[in-house]
């Protein structure tokens, strides 16, 4: 019998599961995305159902399998993104970030790195930072571990490193006035959205206090990203339809 283990994980969601239990997701550091079976949550004594609430995070322990379901035992050291949980934006951009990276990664185990960024990123979204810039930096980040890499360096198709650039999908990069010719498909994005979009795809989140964008920037920013990810991986996770119709309750 497979003996219980201890692991550092963020819960992801949680769904009820028959009369008294839950189906509770949790982003693990060791093994990556697991679902856990956790039993009697339902019930108003139940010492672990406020561990598994979304956007907790801590120190857990329970039965891991590689295939199927694993199970929760316990938890300790539990705290909450505070804000996230009673935001509905702020959960919006979280949820599709954990959905993108679970994209991205499919069933491998995150690299520290990774971990860090995401964690990271949950932190500064819960201080109040900006959670579409904090999102759209990570996307651009992402695209190489969906083996997208776009050039953001110099024009694919000549090298040329300086003049205007726009952003060419089917070439995998930018590109310069002298190659507009050569897609007649490219993005068309004015030279403030190309300037963030090679600053997003450098800089790490530790650089994000010093960025300030104007909303009307930032939506340029997203439809961009949205066509370089919908053209070059093909999918979106479902949580961005949320986010989108989100957008449409300010105006």
């Amino acid at each position: 019998m497979k003996l219980p283990t201890n692991f550092f994980g963020i819960v992801v969601k949680r769904q009820r599961y028959r009369e008294k239990d839950a189906l509770v997701t949790i982003l693990t550091k060791e093994y990556g995305f697991k679902t856990f079976l956790v039993r009697g949550t339902q019930g108003p004594k139940s010492k672990i159902s406020g561990s598994v609430i979304p956007f907790s995070y801590g120190d857990y322990s329970g039965i891991v399998k590689e295939e199927g379901l694993s199970y929760l035992n316990s938890a300790s050291n539990i705290k909450q993104f505070d804000e996230i949980v009673k935001d509905i934006e702020l959960n919006a951009y979280a949820t599709f970030l954990f959905d993108l990276l679970s994209n991205a990664f499919l069933n491998e185990v995150l690299s520290e790195d990774w971990y860090k960024d995401l964690f990271k990123a949950l932190l500064y979204i819960n201080n109040g930072y900006d959670a579409q810039i904090v999102v759209n930096i990570l996307q651009m980040h992402l695209l190489k571990v969906f083996g997208v890499e776009p050039n953001m360096d110099r024009c694919v198709v000549g090298g040329e490193t300086t003049g205007r650039f726009d952003f060419s999908v089917i070439l995998g990069g930018l590109i310069c006035s002298k190659h507009f010719d050569q897609d007649i498909h490219r993005l068309h994005l004015s030279e403030k959205t190309i300037y963030f979009l090679r600053l997003f795809s450098k800089i790490s989140l530790n650089q994000i206090s010093s960025i300030s964008i104007k909303d009307s920037n930032k939506d340029l920013i997203q439809h961009a990203i949205d066509s370089i990810y919908t053209g070059s991986i093909g999918s979106y996770p479902k949580s961005k339809i949320f986010i989108d119709n989100m957008h449409t309750w300010h105006i």
